[in-house]
């Protein structure tokens, strides 16, 4: 009974963190958004959009992860032995099942997102599309394929999987995917991130190197973004990105099935994995908190 308490203290302790981090970068969004008004957009910092766009993303994952970090400090880390130099099939079927979650998870939020559409009599926004409209390729490379893989890796994999990891690492690769997809803020990237998010986070339990994952987040964010946009004006390469993706969506699932016995996790030291894990992991203030705040985002996202 006290070993559940305790590990349902360290959840909520990790959910108001990451409740911290949803909290600054919304007060962070609503200052900026004060800032331009009182200053007028053209002159905010005289920076070009695609500037101010990177100044403010990585605002964000400061703000944020200075506040969660602070929360969390506290919480001991456990540091398990593994192997530095992981298998390269590992590397290999880990990369098709990401492309998998990444497709799979993609199309459903687009057919959520469709739904919610035509219920609400208005064109699906595409959230991401929306915020890369205009910019150059560097911008965009700058963000989505360099500073995000990086920042998010280590503010949803490291971070946490350290803190919770004795808990087992089935709990703590699914706590850190359902952050990790929330964090997104909207239904349409919900989906693929929760998806990549337990793949990158099986990943880090197993080599306990984060450099695998950003480099895995980076191609991820590279094909859904700086290759995606170059291919819109070109038949052919669109239907080779196409027949990459699906094919190795294919491939993906034949070995997330072929390789299922294969997997390895962990125990923990204090596994909290089993009949009534959800009351620990889910059903503490902080998590709740932040399940909270995370749905007004969504729905904020959606209806603004």
């Amino acid at each position: 009974m006290e070993e559940t308490k305790g590990a349902k203290k360290v959840f909520g302790r990790i959910g108001l963190g990451y409740t911290g981090f949803l909290s600054a970068s919304i007060v962070l969004q609503i200052v900026l958004r004060i800032v331009i008004q009182v200053v007028g957009q053209k002159e905010i910092f005289n920076l070009s959009r695609g500037w101010y766009l990177f100044s403010v993303s990585l605002a964000n994952y400061a703000a944020g992860g200075l506040v969660l970090f602070l929360i969390i400090k506290n919480l001991p880390v456990t540091h398990k032995p593994v192997s530095r130099k992981p298998e390269k099939m590992l590397l290999i079927y880990s990369f098709f099942i990401c492309i998998s979650a990444l497709v799979a998870g993609n199309l459903a939020g687009q057919l959520l997102m469709s739904l919610i559409s035509a219920l609400e009599g208005k064109p699906m926004m595409n959230p991401v599309a929306e915020v890369l409209k205009g910019l150059n390729t560097g911008t965009i490379f700058a963000i989505m394929v360099v500073m995000a893989p990086v920042c998010e890796e280590v503010l949803f994999r490291k971070l946490i999987i350290d803190r919770i990891r004795r808990y087992g690492d089935k709990a703590a690769i699914l706590v850190s995917a359902i952050i990790f997809g929330l964090c997104h803020g909207n239904f349409y990237q919900f989906f693929y991130a929760f998806g990549i998010g337990l793949v990158f986070g099986y990943i880090y339990t197993r080599t306990g190197r984060i450099r695998y994952t950003i480099g895995f987040h980076m191609i991820i964010n590279f094909l859904g973004s700086v290759a995606a946009i170059y291919i819109q004006n070109s038949i052919p390469l669109a239907a080779v990105y196409a027949l990459f993706l699906y094919g190795s969506m294919i491939a993906g699932i034949v070995l997330f099935f072929v390789t299922r016995d294969k997997w390895i996790f962990w125990q923990g030291e204090e596994s909290v994995w089993g009949s009534g894990a959800g009351k620990i992991l889910f059903l503490n203030v902080g998590m709740i908190l932040f399940f909270v705040l995370s749905a007004i985002s969504f729905v904020v996202a959606e209806f603004s």
